[in-house]
């Protein structure tokens, strides 16, 4: 299955042919390969390369400041992510579960 989806990024990012679907193809390759699970997210229907580029260049719009935009690459990852569902969500972890001290628990 692994395989499969990276054909199927390959594909599409070979038919856009720009820089950012490069990036893009080789950031999900790297995730495909190292991550259990990324290759079925990657395989379902209605996501491709075409769709999230088009969400980071809009993203890329709003930001335009004079004929200058900047997204950074974490940004661009994060948007990449959530748009394949391959992020789990932030929690915050409770004051019992860590070990995490509040700065406030010392006022």
């Amino acid at each position: 299955m692994k395989d499969k989806a990276i054909m199927k990024i390959t594909e599409e990012m070979m038919s856009a042919n720009d820089s950012l679907s490069v990036a893009l193809e080789e950031y999900l390759t790297n995730k495909i390969e190292n991550e259990d699970g990324v290759a079925e997210k990657i395989l379902k229907e209605g996501k491709n390369l075409k769709e999230i580029h088009s969400k980071i260049w809009e993203e890329a719009k709003k930001r335009k400041k004079g004929n200058c935009a900047y997204i950074p690459d974490e940004e661009v990852f994060q948007m990449v992510d959530e748009y394949y569902e391959l992020v789990n969500h932030f929690e915050a972890p409770s004051k019992m579960d860590s070990n995490i001290i509040d700065i406030t628990d010392l006022l």
